[in-house]
């Protein structure tokens, strides 16, 4: 957690930076999910909690928060900054887009981890659930259909992530393709 709180601590007295600067939004929302991924992973250690999690789409949105809110956002975050540097480019094609791609992902990830955050808790509810005469209250097959809404809000939470990542290759292949480069200063010769 210093890692986070330390990255996140980075925009003492600036962070008024959050509202105009949609790659800064990426680093520390992503920063935001590291601390909530690498809470709730020792959380689901914790005995009890696991023998609720174990085996459900709770696992699949802890596991996501981390991938799709974590690393990828920090990479997307890293690449905004990165390309025009590589290019030699003066910013990005569209600061726009960039916005548009943050609002899509964070959106997505959102409505992934939460839907199976709900879905893997109501599973495991559903799977320790037995009749008074030891038989399961519930069958296998009963669980996942309980699950389909989740699923569904689940897929939509993924095609908002994939049509933020196809925002981003638009704005990559139109940075990289522009003429607007960076004048390069002279040298100074002693």
């Amino acid at each position: 957690w210093g890692g986070m709180i330390n990255g996140i601590m980075t925009l003492s007295g600036a962070w008024h930076k959050l509202k105009t600067d949609p790659i800064l939004r990426f680093l520390i929302v992503s920063l935001s999910f590291y601390g909530m991924s690498t809470f709730e992973g020792p959380m689901m250690a914790i005995k009890s909690v696991n023998a609720l999690s174990h085996y459900t789409d709770w696992t699949i949105g802890h596991v996501h928060s981390g991938a799709l809110g974590w690393v990828a956002m920090i990479s997307i975050g890293a690449m905004y900054h990165l390309i025009p540097v590589v290019y030699n480019k003066v910013g990005m094609y569209s600061t726009k887009l960039i916005n548009t791609h943050f609002w899509l992902h964070t959106i997505g990830v959102v409505l992934y981890i939460v839907a199976m955050w709900i879905s893997g808790i109501m599973q495991g509810m559903m799977w320790r659930a037995v009749n008074t005469d030891g038989t399961l209250t519930y069958s296998f097959v009963q669980s996942l259909e309980a699950s389909m809404p989740f699923y569904l809000m689940r897929f939509i939470g993924g095609v908002f992530v994939v049509v933020g990542m196809l925002i981003m290759a638009y704005n990559v292949y139109k940075t990289v393709r522009s003429k607007d480069e960076v004048a390069h200063a002279v040298p100074v010769t002693a």
